[in-house]
């Protein structure tokens, strides 16, 4: 084969600036379906390169640390709601969440207030939710 590099290459590279914010960095990868970015300094010169997995190592927490946050801060203290309603189980960040909370709108705001702990990177909601009293109501004639 007697390609060359340059016949090969991507001529329009997206690249990020050192004092970039990691928003501004995540929001171009995501638009650029691309896995890593170039980094430039002042004058636009090549000083590294910053991928997806850098990124994350920045959020990487072990596992029991973050379940000691969502029982006991988020649960017990935020909500007062006895962590033993719940099954809670954290693997590589990724927060799996089971039972069922007092009402639906505590069930919701339990796990967006998971989503904010440290170090997760993922929710899985595999909560039941209650019914309203309301929605249990028999449905008839409106007149």
């Amino acid at each position: 084969m007697n390609a060359t590099v340059e016949d090969v290459m991507t001529t329009h590279v997206a690249a990020v600036h050192k004092n970039a914010t990691f928003k501004d960095m995540a929001a171009l990868m995501y638009s650029r379906r691309v896995k890593r970015l170039p980094v430039v300094d002042d004058n636009g010169y090549l000083i590294g390169i910053i991928s997806r997995v850098d990124v994350l190592s920045v959020y990487s927490r072990p596992d029991g640390d973050i379940f000691r946050d969502i029982t006991e801060d988020v649960i017990l203290n935020d909500f007062l709601s006895d962590p033993a309603r719940f099954t809670v189980t954290v693997k590589d960040g990724v927060v799996t969440i089971k039972g069922t909370p007092q009402t639906a709108a505590a069930g919701r705001d339990i796990t967006g207030a998971i989503r904010h702990v440290e170090g997760v990177v993922a929710v899985r909601d595999r909560l039941s939710y209650p019914t309203s009293a309301r929605s249990a109501q028999p449905v008839g004639p409106l007149f």
